[in-house]
């Protein structure tokens, strides 16, 4: 590992991860849910079978739709998870697990997804204020037709994210992480629910 590689990764355990809990499992994350007030108790959702979309039947899996979430999610495992049509505020969600989740038509401000793991995320058509995504792992993510205002990429694995050249401006990253970025001139298809 270079030098410099060495010295952020030893920032990252120190500022980041100082508070770092161990990811709890899928189970686990539920009834978490259900003590924090975000589902409630006769709630039981299931991990769909892939990404979630607008157009499935319910139920989604863990879903949030034309609502705001606020408040500290980190540490837990929610892969595939719903979130549509809400405002995403002051938020944490530091060493979670949200590969595979659809997160399209967002407003997500000041939100934190440092060490989270977002593989294969659908992104699109969100806005991003002030959202650090340090350490996060974003290999394979769509960030197409995306807004980002002042957001934190340190460390940000990109292997694979899809990002159209349209909205570089926005993205501020690496040169090395730029290497790693699926890069389009096009933007594709909204994202379903828009």
């Amino acid at each position: 590992m270079p030098h410099t590689a060495r010295r952020l990764h030893a920032w990252l355990i120190s500022d980041v991860g100082r508070n770092k809990m161990s990811r709890l499992g899928y189970e686990a994350s539920i009834a978490e849910l259900k003590r924090r007030g975000f589902l409630g108790q006769d709630e039981q959702p299931a991990i769909p079978r892939s990404i979630p979309s607008p157009l499935d039947e319910d139920p989604h899996g863990v879903s949030f739709f034309r609502t705001r979430v606020e408040g500290d999610l980190s540490g837990l495992s929610l892969p595939r998870t719903f979130v549509c049509r809400s405002e995403v505020r002051d938020c944490r969600l530091i060493d979670t697990d949200l590969s595979e989740s659809f997160l399209c038509w967002n407003d997500f401000i000041d939100v934190d997804f440092s060490l989270a793991v977002l593989r294969g995320a659908d992104l699109r058509s969100s806005i991003y204020t002030r959202v650090r995504f340090v350490g996060a792992d974003l290999s394979g993510a769509d960030l197409r037709r995306l807004t980002f205002e002042n957001c934190d990429f340190t460390a940000a694995i990109f292997v694979g994210a899809k990002v159209s050249r349209s909205q570089t401006k926005g993205l501020i990253i690496s040169p090395e992480q730029k290497k790693r970025v699926e890069f389009s001139w096009f933007s594709g298809e909204e994202p379903a629910g828009g």
